[in-house]
């Protein structure tokens, strides 16, 4: 399996194309899907499905472009669901001068636990507290984290719907899932489990949050 990282978007939020077979699931398409569709069809790979880890306009602001060029499913928390039309929970409203995002997707629900999406086996964790409804995507031995952990660094928590206690207990989920995992997060370099549980003061100290 082969993981590509493209930062999108004025905060360079990491989407993942994840390459399989001449398979390909996209993960969290933020922004410039011009860009994103042009390097997808490089690849010479099926796309089978849009997946996101949480609803904020960084993560999820091409997904109309990418289902509407592939004709593909977008899956999701449904907790969040109704984050894709309203800009003040998807926090496009949040920042000053950035155009509120309004999408026309109708998602799929991404369940919890173990499920087939393509040829994909993917795991969905629920993680809230950067979000209600972030979720946290195990693929073979790779994890993509969203907004909830990041090299060295966390996901804040005080946009719509995200909680500290909640961000602390899906922190602990984290610090307990056995076995050592590369880390995709939604922000940033790559990192694994093990280097986050040893070097990240989140996880360290959790009462930092």
């Amino acid at each position: 399996m082969q993981v590509i990282c493209q930062p999108v978007g004025p905060v360079e939020a990491n989407c993942y194309i994840v390459l399989e077979n001449n398979k390909a699931l996209v993960i969290d398409p933020g922004a410039d899907g011009k860009n994103l569709i042009e390097m997808i069809k490089a690849l010479n790979a099926e796309v089978q499905a849009v997946v996101l880890t949480h609803a904020h306009f960084d993560h999820m602001g091409a997904v109309d472009d990418l289902i509407d060029e592939f004709k593909v499913d977008v899956y999701m928390n449904p907790a969040e669901f109704d984050f894709l039309s309203q800009p003040a929970k998807n926090s496009s409203s949040a920042f000053f001068g950035m155009p509120h995002v309004k999408l026309n997707a109708k998602p799929l629900p991404l369940k919890e636990g173990e499920q087939k999406i393509g040829d994909f086996t993917l795991t969905a964790y629920s993680a809230p507290g950067h979000s209600i409804g972030s979720t946290i995507l195990k693929i073979q031995d790779c994890l993509f984290t969203g907004d909830v952990l990041f090299n060295q660094s966390i996901g804040r928590t005080d946009l719509a719907t995200g909680n500290a206690d909640q961000m602390k207990e899906s922190l602990e989920f984290l610090r307990n899932l056995p076995g050592n995992y590369e880390v995709y997060p939604g922000h940033g370099p790559a990192t694994t489990l093990d280097q986050e549980r040893k070097n990240n003061p989140y996880l360290i100290f959790p009462n930092m949050i």
